[in-house]
């Protein structure tokens, strides 16, 4: 038996050859790579991205900041009166958009709306007047003068030459839309009669209040006691007397009175804040008289009937339901008019933008 020990000789690795890099390469690949990206940093910022286009015109964000602006700034309200928060809420449960989805929807769709009709106002002769011309230039006078800051004319490029162009054409849009909505055959005198008057009939009063309601301890609102209530009652009665004989009461009540409380309201039967036992009583007074002193569970009051027959209430839900019927007939005529055009909005370009952001 062969006990000879057999020695296994792996192959000897190569070592590796260490390759030095010439300190030069490094710093010139650096340098190249920073030049890159500021390269494409700049391409980003500069590029001028199609947002949409209209039978093949391309239209830019320079282009649409007039619109954006106006939808921006009624949005903006909300937020400020929301403490912040509105551009984020979901307004959509089905969908999910928030008020910025929606803002920039209406934005676009806006932009649509007008460029779309002034091609058609164009197509069908339609051309500035001299009246247009002069409002026009009121308008973008009034603009520039007196209702755009210097940051908002800087920020989006308001000149004098870009509003005039785009108040120019808004302007024809609003003269070409008029005409179209005059062609229609809309019935005012129809809609006028589908509305019931004594549903709408409104009373014009003045009163002055004082109240029998208090804070409590835990900041919860409470009665008075009747020492208190009679305290007021005397308060009011006094004033009372005085105000038979005034003609204005606006001035019946010094500055620096903090129980009693001058105002004028306007109600229909079916809207006010009276009781309904006070709105009974209320009602059924004449013109230029004076209630007695009246009371419900928050307080004592006395009341002068202005009007107790304003149609002002009436003539606005007319001039509502006209102009319902006159909104719905003229989109038909647009989603027709629509249809004549090709149009695109490049959404990926748009989702890099923020409304809220873009021009305010």
């Amino acid at each position: 038996m062969n006990n000879a020990k057999k020695t296994i000789r792996y192959p000897k690795k190569d070592e590796k050859q260490k390759i030095k890099i010439n300190p030069k390469v490094w710093m010139i690949t650096s340098i190249v790579l920073a030049i890159a990206l500021i390269g494409s940093i700049l391409f980003d910022q500069l590029y001028k991205r199609t947002i949409i286009t209209i039978n093949g015109d391309k239209y830019y964000m320079e282009d649409l900041t007039y619109y954006i602006y106006g939808i921006e700034s009624a949005y903006d309200y909300y937020n400020q009166i929301f403490g912040g928060q509105y551009w984020d809420m979901v307004v959509d449960q089905n969908t999910g958009k928030t008020a910025r989805d929606v803002a920039m929807d209406e934005a676009i769709d806006s932009a649509l709306y007008t460029e779309i009709l002034y091609r058609e106002a164009i197509a069908d002769g339609y051309t500035l007047t001299d009246e247009d011309k002069e409002k026009v230039e009121n308008n973008v006078a009034s603009l520039l003068d007196e209702q755009f800051t210097e940051e908002v004319i800087k920020k989006n490029g308001f000149t004098e030459e870009y509003l005039t162009n785009i108040l120019s054409k808004t302007t024809l849009v609003s003269r070409y839309r008029e005409d179209q909505i005059k062609a229609l055959d809309i019935d005012d005198e129809a809609i006028k009669a589908e509305i019931n008057y004594d549903e709408y009939r409104q009373y014009d009063v003045e009163y002055v209040f004082i109240s029998t309601e208090k804070k409590d301890e835990d900041n919860n609102t409470v009665s008075m006691n009747e020492e208190e209530k009679a305290a007021a009652l005397a308060k009011i009665t006094e004033l009372y007397e005085t105000a038979k004989q005034t003609e204005d009461w606006s001035k019946l009540i010094s500055e620096d009175e903090e129980e009693l409380i001058y105002r004028e309201q306007s109600f229909i039967e079916s809207d006010t804040k009276f009781s309904e036992e006070l709105e009974t009583t209320i009602m059924a007074m004449e013109n230029d008289t004076v209630s007695d002193i009246l009371e419900d569970e928050s307080g004592y009051y006395f009341v002068r009937m202005i009007n107790n027959n304003s149609t002002e209430s009436y003539d606005a839900a007319v001039e509502e339901s006209i102009t319902k019927a006159e909104n719905e007939g003229f989109n038909e005529i647009y989603n027709e008019i629509s249809k004549k055009y090709e149009t695109t909005v490049n959404y990926k370009a748009l989702k890099k933008y923020r409304m809220g952001t873009i021009t305010i």
